[in-house]
């Protein structure tokens, strides 16, 4: 194929452009697969395929491929292979694998949202914590910091990182990234994956069941392809429902219903070897009757709903299209999408009452970058984004006595500019590197009666110093600040939080980080044995919480004060001298202690006070497995997985502590060819929680599904 020169790239990316320029203009006046030879990123096309030494790459510093032992990041790696073999199929599945992650709210399946060595304070209120990017765009609610629900059915790879990226990331990163790499079209020849499911949750009133699949079709050879995958799930409910008070004869069985539909489309567009357009379109559907808080996890029930419907559902759409050109020593990046959607709650209060939130956010995005490719020694990185969002809610509560509308927006109109350099000193053993990032945001509260506008401006950076003796061996240390946008509220509640003596608007000042770390990558020369440590301190200034006020059932949100978080992530990888066997160790021991709380908030929550440890935060997490795959005889191969995984008691706002928890899970299965069977058993243990502590009493909350068993079949020919 030609490759095009500068004039012709240049138009290339510019129709790449065209979508998001015209949108923006209508608007103001939204273990990894790849392998590649361990040379630096800049050395490689932002495709690279196999290499022969197999070696794993990431592409999280946005400057192409890079040899995962030598990014210099708190980053983990996972192909969508190894995660099928775990049946890690969500996010939620997924934190057990993440030192110091765990899961910070749950809504429904619609709604959720994760914390990462304690980021995100007590709600899903505000922006993220965390950032989530769906390939090259971001996944963004305003003013809620709900994740992506995205179901692992045609995933490449997922990438983690871990500690604050607001250089490259921007204000949704303060806690880390989740980036999700799905598979591209195949430009040579078709390509299918179909898999079935099916299995049985204790207690539950069926048989869960799913199908899913992927296609994949070259238009023109080497030059336009396209790939459709999707699926659907259903999992019978496995929670009785009392429309009064608990009585052991329930109303209605298994009520809890959770039906899942997503398809995504992906057009790829290669008109020349340096020219690559990507346009992409994803629609999720996650259903849940009822939510994820109940007034018992054991037995698993919901009471006094007075016999009315309760459900938490979720329909987004992200519309995207990036377009990369190559040059001579330099890579320009665009990236666009453009984000809609509903979700949602609504649950009854009894006896004839109900609580309905809705949300409608949208969420344009526009990345424009570049980035040094040449061998030489200097390497750079600069790029711009720019935002422009509304978070519109539908808020309403009845009962016999009361009928309170409370329809609210969040509005944000925000750009940014950053960059990032680096040199390599004594042929690449030693890599300095510095990045800046400027932010500024206008956001505001509208409702009925108001409309306040807020603007903001905030500088991050970070700096790393790497040192890359061997391709064995990698340490760096880094310095690196994040801030996580201030919440915004209603004027109501900014009014009632100063009436109790405590400062409150309509919106909060930014919740900022600044993370100290050290880190070592350190592996065997046949590579059988990966060791990596990493030792953080993070500084958290004006941590956004949830604050009762005196007098009144409403809250608000304030900044809380200040805080420190450290503790120390460990990895550990073994390809035993048993062919087939590798044991994995992942973990993180983490101590989060507030240093100073405003007064007027401590007097409001004097069980949360200096010294005493973070809200939703937990001590330690980690996981172990055994993971094996082998020739049973002939053609056919064995594989399988056992996983143990714990988490520490968590103290939440309300200043009771959710218990530590344990988790076990296997696979087991047996492919031949394109053909594989699988055996898969979750929550062997049949842990009930609850993980989250609800209000109802000491049973009450969410936790995890009760223990499931079931088979997959796969038939796999890509």
């Amino acid at each position: 194929m030609v490759r095009f020169r500068s004039s012709a790239a240049l138009l290339a990316l510019a129709a790449g452009l065209m979508a998001g320029a015209a949108h923006a203009q209508a608007t103001t006046s939204g273990q990894a697969a790849g392998t590649a030879q361990d040379v630096p990123a800049q050395a490689q096309p932002a495709d690279a395929n196999a290499a022969p030494n197999d070696e794993v790459v990431v592409t999280a510093q946005k400057n192409g491929v890079q040899s995962l032992q030598r990014t210099p990041l708190a980053i983990q790696a996972f192909s969508g292979a190894d995660l099928k073999e775990r049946n890690i199929k969500s996010i939620d599945d997924l934190v057990s694998e993440v030192p110091g992650a765990l899961e910070g709210q749950r809504q429904s399946v619609a709604s959720r949202s994760y914390n990462l060595r304690g980021a995100g304070g007590s709600n899903a209120n505000g922006d993220s914590p965390i950032g989530y990017y769906l390939d090259d765009v971001p996944f963004v609610i305003t003013n809620f910091g709900i994740a992506p629900p995205v179901r692992f059915l045609d995933i490449e790879r997922v990438e983690v990182l871990r500690g604050p990226q607001g250089t490259l990331y921007g204000q949704g990163s303060s806690g880390g990234v989740f980036i999700f790499h799905t598979r591209d079209p195949n430009l040579e020849k078709v390509q299918f994956i179909g898999e079935l499911e099916g299995s049985q949750t204790k207690g539950a009133g069926g048989l869960n069941y799913g199908v899913s699949g992927a296609v994949s079709i070259p238009i023109i050879k080497d030059m336009l392809g396209v790939r459709v995958s999707g699926g659907h799930s259903y999992n019978p409910g496995w929670a009785d429902e009392y429309f009064g008070p608990y009585d052991g004869t329930p109303d209605r069985k298994h009520v809890n219903v959770v039906r899942n539909d997503d398809i995504r489309a992906v057009v790829l567009f290669k008109p020349a070897d340096n020219v690559k357009i990507r346009g992409q379109y994803w629609h999720f559907r996650p259903r849940q009757q009822f939510l994820g808080g109940m007034a018992s996890v054991d037995p698993p029930y919901y009471q006094n709903t007075a016999d009315q419907p309760s459900f938490g559902n979720g329909d987004f759409k992200l519309y995207s299209l990036s377009a990369t050109v190559d040059f001579k020593s330099f890579t320009i990046t665009s990236a666009t999408s453009d984000l809609k959607g509903n979700f949602g709650i609504y649950i009854p209060l009894s006896p004839s009452g109900f609580f309905s939130s809705q949300f409608y956010p949208k969420m344009f995005s526009q990345e424009v970058r570049a980035n040094s490719t040449s061998m030489g020694a200097f390497h750079w990185l600069i790029g711009g984004a720019y935002q422009n969002g509304s978070g519109p809610q539908s808020n309403q509560l009845k009962n016999p006595t009361t009928n309170i509308n409370a329809d609210n927006n969040t509005i944000t109109h925000n750009w940014a500019t950053f960059g990032e350099l680096s040199y390599d000193l004594f042929d690449g053993k030693l890599v300095p590197l510095v990045g800046l990032r400027y932010f500024h945001d206008r956001r505001a509260f509208a409702d009925s009666t108001t409309k306040n506008w807020n603007t903001t401006n905030v500088t991050t950076w970070r700096a790393n110093l790497s040192y890359l003796p061997t391709d064995s061996l990698t340490v760096f240390v880094t310095a690196a600040t994040g801030f996580r946008a201030g919440i915004v509220q209603s004027q109501v509640q900014a009014d009632l939080l100063n009436q109790s003596g405590i400062p409150g608007g309509t919106q909060l000042k930014p919740e900022r980080s600044t993370n100290y770390e050290i880190g070592i990558k350190w592996r065997t020369p046949d590579r059988n044995l990966t060791v990596g440590l990493n030792g953080y301190i993070t500084k958290l200034r004006d941590l956004q919480t949830s604050t009762p006020t005196i007098n009144t059932s409403v809250s608000g949100f304030s900044n809380f004060g200040d805080a420190t978080t450290k503790g120390i992530d460990f990895e550990l990888h073994w390809r035993t001298p048993l062919k087939g066997l590798s044991l994995n160790a992942v973990g993180n021991i983490n101590d989060s202690k507030f240093d100073r709380v405003e007064a007027a908030v401590l007097k409001a929550l004097p069980y949360l006070r200096p010294g005493t440890r973070i809200v939703n935060t937990i001590p330690h997490n980690w996981r172990l497995d055994a993971s094996y795959s082998g020739t049973i005889s002939g053609d056919w191969e064995g594989f399988g997985n056992f996983a143990w995984s714990r988490s520490g008691d968590r103290l939440q706002t309300s200043g009771v502590y959710a218990l530590p928890y344990s988790m076990l899970s296997a696979t087991a299965g047996v492919r031949k060819g394109p053909y594989e069977l699988a055996l898969i058993m979750d929550n062997l243990s049949n842990e009930r929680g609850p993980t989250i502590r609800g209000n109802q009493g000491p049973l009450s909350g969410s936790g995890p599904n009760p223990r499931t068993i079931g088979l997959r079949f796969r038939a796999n020919f890509q």
